[in-house]
């Protein structure tokens, strides 16, 4: 499935992305998505982050391995930051926000 589709989202100040870090099947996907969104002019030198979600399941892989995953050191015209996090209990997801705010005027 094409989530992005290559369309223009908004010019916006940052992309945030949240990973599913239990989902090895789709990693490919969102890879692939991500860095479409990258590709988009709308979206020039917006700070990205990724959030590596669910890291309270035990499958889940570490915000490293996503971040290998996804080849985010790939990404060289923009900040990027991976956030390890847990929407469940609410891990990460403050510190996150925080990498965000502190990169947008």
């Amino acid at each position: 499935m094409d989530w992005y589709g290559g369309k223009p989202r908004c010019a916006g100040q940052a992309i945030i992305v949240a990973i599913d870090s239990s989902d090895l099947d789709r990693l490919p996907v969102a890879k692939r998505e991500l860095h479409a969104m990258l590709a988009d002019e709308s979206a020039h030198g917006a700070p990205v982050l990724v959030y590596a979600n669910k890291q309270d399941l035990p499958q889940a892989l570490s915000a490293a391995q996503i971040s290998n995953a996804l080849d985010l050191v790939a990404i060289k015209d923009r900040q990027w930051h991976i956030q390890a996090c847990s929407a469940q209990t609410g891990t990460g997801l403050i510190e996150g926000m925080e990498w965000v705010s502190n990169r947008i005027t």
